[in-house]
């Protein structure tokens, strides 16, 4: 009975791996895999993981390797209907039967990938026999062998019509052949005729090995240097991925891909040894791809060319995932010197050069926020505020709470690093005044609980570096401790609570004692507290304000300028500022 791939798809998300196999197999969790000893042969350590995310089992002793239906299929020896209704069983799901229009379609799939595969065969024997020199020739100019050659079933497309001729031979329906695109028809003389002509063939499978498109690429100058089957039933571009069928046991097995940008990046990488290599099909990664990947692997890697235009479609996929990370899964991004591409790298270069590249792979968010920043200059208050404004907004396509909430925090701490030196220098001075007027000072109680707050509350305090820095507390001890907690914020603006004492003396946390105890009962909210601080920063300024009003009247009565008086005219609206903001 044929069933609906959709129904197996569900079956297998509803019904963990992890719990089948568990029955029989005593499981250990170790992070996203259960591990445990291989039911397939005898072992006495453990070699034997679980991945229920991505749905699959895999022994790295046995090599065995499959999904929950295969597992059942080889274990507990059910026939694969048997196994099926066991899982639909366990999941509550009735299983379908499918209608006869899905019959049909099944079948007319069926009859589509018998040309397909025909026409592949077709190629194939055309690339190694007589017809085939010219594309002999390049292969091994390019330093692909035979063996890879057949490995991933490389052909040859003649000029003129051979394909045309060889598909009417075997008796196939000329219309299905002109619908799948491998024949074109001409409108002028109604003449069929191959529709890849003098190209190397690369056919293009399905995750079934079906063969359900092909590359073609010139082996001179000319445009377009890639030919793609046109989209058919079979064949949407956006959904497939150049060589996955060959790539797929090795990405599973190292959790990791590598997304390169044509065919032949992919066939040079294989034939080094990195085979866990593939390729989009001639368009701009598409979310949809993205997601294939993140089946077998966490964070594929993102290596196209080294010039200007690989750049810029690396950043494109990144810009494409972005709105659709999650936790665990991202992408990591290769660049290449400029102006090579894999397979120049194995070529000219080596093996192990490219090898040192994939090691040093950079994160997704580092690469974002290199993106970001190339395009700023911060070097005002205005520019600094603009570049974080648009650092929000590309955070906030993030469609993920968890994730958005944790680049946020990032992006956050780097602005703040990035702007360190600006920030020291601006908090390092006193405001430009017509007058002059020294630190703020506030008592003794005050200065003790200001300190306090410092360094209970690291996270609030920050927003009062600047007026902490410009203040002198009356007790040099104290003093001295503020200074310190002001730098060391600037430096760590995340540094929590407990962090930060401990870079405090101990006769310093002695003196505050009473003040942390009563700050351990406090149940105040971070706004009041906020107000509170804010409070003793307000009347700190203004006792001092004022003490300056006082020496300037003193003197004003002594010699009586103009230009004294406006100096009390200013500093006596500054209270009135200050009062005004409480």
């Amino acid at each position: 009975m044929a069933l609906p791939s959709r129904f197996l798809e569900e079956l297998r998300d509803k019904v963990p791996l992890s719990t089948v196999i568990g029955r029989k197999v005593k499981l250990t969790r170790r992070g996203h895999e259960y591990t445990g000893l291989c039911p397939f042969h005898h072992e006495k350590t453990a070699s034997f993981t679980i991945n229920d995310e991505k749905g699959f089992y895999h022994c790295f002793g046995c090599g065995a390797h499959g999904d929950i239906i295969k597992y059942l299929m080889d274990a507990e020896k059910m026939p694969f209907m048997e196994a099926v209704e066991h899982l639909a069983e366990l999941a509550g799901i009735k299983i379908p039967e499918m209608s006869q229009k899905q019959k049909e379609q099944e079948k007319k799939r069926g009859d589509l990938t018998t040309i397909m595969e025909e026409a592949c065969l077709f190629f194939q024997a055309q690339l190694f026999g007589l017809a085939g020199e010219r594309g002999k020739k390049y292969l091994i100019r390019r330093g692909i062998s035979g063996q890879i050659a057949k490995q991933f079933r490389l052909g040859y497309a003649t000029s003129g019509s051979a394909l045309t001729a060889h598909l009417q031979s075997k008796g196939f329906d000329i219309k299905e052949c002109l619908n799948l695109g491998l024949i074109v028809k001409n409108p002028k003389t109604g003449q069929y005729h191959d529709y890849f002509y003098d190209r190397v063939i690369f056919p293009i499978l399905d995750r079934r090995k079906h063969v359900i498109g092909f590359g073609g690429r010139m082996m001179e100058k000319g445009e377009p240097k890639y030919l793609n089957s046109p989209e058919t039933t079979l064949f949407h571009k956006g959904e497939q991925l150049y060589a996955l069928p060959n790539a797929i046991e090795a990405i599973r097995h190292k959790n990791e891909a590598i997304l390169v940008e044509g065919y032949m990046d992919v066939i040079a990488l294989h034939s080094a040894g990195f085979t866990n290599a593939v390729a989009p099909l001639g368009t701009a990664l598409t979310e949809q791809q993205i997601k294939i990947l993140w089946q077998s692997c966490d964070e594929p890697l993102i290596c196209f060319d080294g010039d200007g235009a690989g750049r810029k479609a690396a950043i494109r996929a990144m810009n494409r995932a972005l709105p659709i990370l999650t936790p665990g899964k991202s992408l990591r991004f290769v660049f290449l010197p400029d102006p090579f591409d894999p397979d120049d790298m194995i070529r000219k270069k080596s093996p192990e050069a490219f090898a040192q590249l994939v090691k040093e792979a950079r994160s997704f968010s580092d690469v974002l926020w290199d993106t970001l920043i190339s395009s700023h200059i911060i070097d005002t208050p205005e520019r600094i505020a603009k570049f974080e404004k648009d650092i929000q907004d590309t955070i906030n396509l993030i469609q993920n709470n968890t994730v958005r909430l944790y680049y946020q925090k990032d992006f956050k701490n780097r602005l703040w690093k990035l702007t360190h030196a600006y920030r020291k220098k601006h908090i390092s001075l006193n405001q430009n005044r017509s007058y002059q007027i020294h630190s703020p000072t506030p008592g003794l109680a005050h200065a003790r609980m200001l300190l306090a707050y410092a360094i209970y509350y690291p996270n609030i305090i920050a927003s009062f570096l600047e007026d902490l820095a410009h203040m002198t507390l009356p007790d040099h001890i104290l003093n001295d401790a503020l200074q310190k907690i002001v730098l060391r914020i600037l430096d760590f603006p995340d540094i929590d609570a407990t962090t930060l004492e401990k870079n405090i003396s101990s006769e310093v946390l002695r003196m505050l004692s009473a003040e942390f105890e009563m700050l351990k009962k406090s149940s105040k909210t971070d706004n009041e507290i906020s107000y509170e601080i804010k409070c003793i920063l307000q009347q700190s300024k203004k006792q001092l304000i004022q003490t300056e009003i006082d020496n300037k009247i003193q003197t004003y009565t002594k010699n009586p300028t103009p230009e004294i008086w406006e100096n009390i005219k200013a500093l006596k609206k500054e209270i009135e500022k200050l009062s005004e903001s409480e």
